[in-house]
């Protein structure tokens, strides 16, 4: 099996179905924010305070080069698709784009007391809806596969995956 590689905005889905649709694909699963966390001992907004979002960026691209080696779902943070470097290694995998509407989008961000996300802390809901609308078309550049998650649960999600990945 090929890796799938979930992106899309904070909020979107990606770990929760990441994790949904590694059970169903009995396959392993690489949350890259849970990896990184591992990696630098710290949260990723402490990281972002103490070091900035450079470092923690080529954190990131080193993770997502070493995941795309092992066959898993791969779980990347929003920002991945940023770096022209991760950008390039992603065009010729299998990339699926969560997708939502920004309100959404927000009010997930908002009501996730777990992911506590540095964009998320320093930034108004405006602001956060201008930053997805900023990436959109980076995601949907990249993506092989586009599921729009609003109001659908974890299992649609998935089911729309496995369905559109074997056509």
């Amino acid at each position: 099996m090929e890796s799938i590689v979930l992106i899309g905005f904070m909020g979107a889905g990606k770990t929760t179905v990441s994790k949904e649709l590694a059970a169903a694909l009995n396959t392993r699963v690489v949350d890259m924010d849970d990896v990184l966390v591992e990696r630098i001992g710290q949260p990723i907004s402490e990281y972002f305070e103490e070091h900035g979002e450079a470092s923690f960026r080529e954190h990131e691209t080193n993770l997502l080069k070493e995941a795309l080696n092992e066959d898993s779902i791969i779980a990347t943070g929003g920002g991945v698709i940023l770096q022209p470097e991760n950008q390039k290694e992603l065009s010729d995998k299998l990339v699926v784009y969560l997708k939502a509407h920004a309100n959404i989008l927000v009010q997930r961000i908002r009501e996730d007391k777990v992911n506590i996300r540095p964009l998320a802390i320093k930034n108004d809901d405006g602001d956060l809806k201008r930053l997805f609308f900023s990436r959109e078309k980076l995601y949907e550049k990249l993506a092989k596969i586009t599921v729009d998650t609003s109001g659908k649960s974890p299992q649609e999600i998935v089911a729309e995956i496995i369905q559109q990945v074997a056509s």
